[in-house]
């Protein structure tokens, strides 16, 4: 912790990126065990192409502030899904949202997160299908708080993250598809006390989806 010269004190944390390439690790390694290999006599995947996607688009996130109040974040996500299996894929997601003059301070606040891990599909037809995702990683978020005698404090945390939730998605020709998708996504960020603290956060997306190779689903 340094002070500038006016007055308000700055908060820098180590980045923790070797927990996000642990789990990265860790999820390809379960989707190898897990998808059994296929032969001639195996036909539980007859039908089915292996694809993948890239996704872009709008996200929304309502984030509560540790010691504060909550902030509506605005921004981008994107992300790579490769589904091995029907009803099993690993997902790739990269977000960044951002608000301005954070409570009149002149400051923004910005969260940009890297996660990685496992999809599931529970429903999954030719135009429709809903899925449900684990991610972890980290989040490095910047932004603004105050003490307890309401001076500003400025600063950014780096820290383990983590995100659930799930989603639908609807395929508009063989090729793109606009998917609709909601998270609970625990980050972290510094208090009045200048103590990190988990920090709660809701986030909303919707997307364009393009899909690499002809997945041939179930009517």
């Amino acid at each position: 912790m340094v002070s500038d010269t006016e007055g308000r004190r700055k908060l820098f944390l180590p980045k923790s990126m070797n927990v996000f390439c642990k789990w990265l690790v860790f999820s390809v390694l379960i989707l190898v065990v897990l998808v059994p290999r296929s032969n001639a006599q195996n036909a539980l995947f007859a039908g089915v192409a292996p694809s993948m996607e890239a996704g872009v688009g709008y996200s929304y996130l309502n984030g509560g502030i540790p010691s504060g109040d909550r902030l509506a974040m605005n921004g981008v996500d994107a992300s790579f899904t490769a589904d091995f299996h029907p009803s099993l894929g690993i997902k790739f997601d990269l977000g960044y949202e951002r608000a301005s003059d954070v409570s009149n301070t002149g400051h923004h606040a910005d969260i940009l997160s890297y996660m990685a891990g496992p999809v599931f599909y529970p429903i999954r037809r030719r135009t429709f299908s809903a899925y449900t995702q684990f991610l972890l990683g980290g989040a490095r978020e910047t932004g603004v708080n105050f003490d307890s005698s309401g001076q500003i404090l400025t600063g950014f945390v780096n820290h383990v993250a983590w995100a659930a939730g799930g989603g639908i998605q609807y395929r508009l020709t063989p090729f793109l598809s606009i998917r609709l998708g909601a998270d609970y996504m625990r980050t972290s960020f510094f208090n009045s006390n200048l103590a990190v603290q988990g920090q709660n956060n809701v986030r909303s997306a919707i997307s364009i989806v393009y899909t690499f190779g002809e997945r041939r689903e179930h009517d």
